[in-house]
């Protein structure tokens, strides 16, 4: 006796349904993995947003440790402090600078770091005592910064947003302990950052 078997196919409209189905997949396979993407490229950027204030503040910071007490001649012949501190401009002497080429120069070097078209930039000049119209080289260290403020802090916590100060102002304050840089950064806010200030500089 032979058995017969009937084989069924699929009807169109199954054949609609599985493809709206697979269709439906795609779709949602798409937008995961198109918003996976995105995060991604959002990491990516935020690292290297990271990365470009982590070498900034490094720069700053290791200027700031080596800060000598030389004192300097600017180009009109004026004794100038080590540390000049006004408008969130802070220009200073630092010690280190290293002399690869065998320059006939000073280890000391003059640097200023400023705000400038909402960049941080840290300038120096090539000879400690400034010539006349000797103009200052110039490189930019982070971009993106909204606003940048640098101050002194004394023992009382008050700011000190003048250095030299003027010995009979009124708004004169305690000496200095600490040296405090704060960024506000464009997608990432505020960071500030405190600095111990070397004995024997103020």
């Amino acid at each position: 006796m032979s058995i017969h078997i009937r084989q069924r196919g699929f009807t169109l409209f199954e054949m609609v349904i599985a493809v709206a189905i697979f269709a439906l997949m795609g779709v949602l396979a798409f937008a995961g993995l198109g918003q996976m993407t995105r995060s991604g490229q959002a990491v990516a950027e935020a690292n290297a947003r990271l990365s470009e204030l982590q070498f900034a503040v490094v720069y700053f910071k290791r200027d700031w440790t080596q800060v000598s007490p030389r004192m300097i001649r600017n180009q009109y012949g004026d004794v100038e402090s080590n540390i000049v501190l006004e408008d969130d401009v802070i220009t200073f002497t630092r010690s280190g600078w290293h002399n690869l080429l065998g320059h006939k120069r000073s280890n000391l070097q003059r640097v200023q770091y400023l705000m400038v078209d909402n960049e941080l930039r840290r300038r120096y000049w090539f000879s400690l005592d400034q010539g006349i119209g000797e103009e200052p080289l110039e490189a930019v260290l982070l971009k993106g910064v909204k606003s940048m403020r640098v101050t002194f802090v004394d023992a009382r916590g008050k700011d000190v947003e003048q250095w030299p100060q003027v010995t009979n102002s009124s708004t004169a304050t305690g000496k200095p302990i600490m040296l405090s840089l704060s960024l506000d950064l464009d997608k990432m806010g505020e960071i500030k950052r405190l600095l111990e200030i070397p004995d024997g500089l103020l």
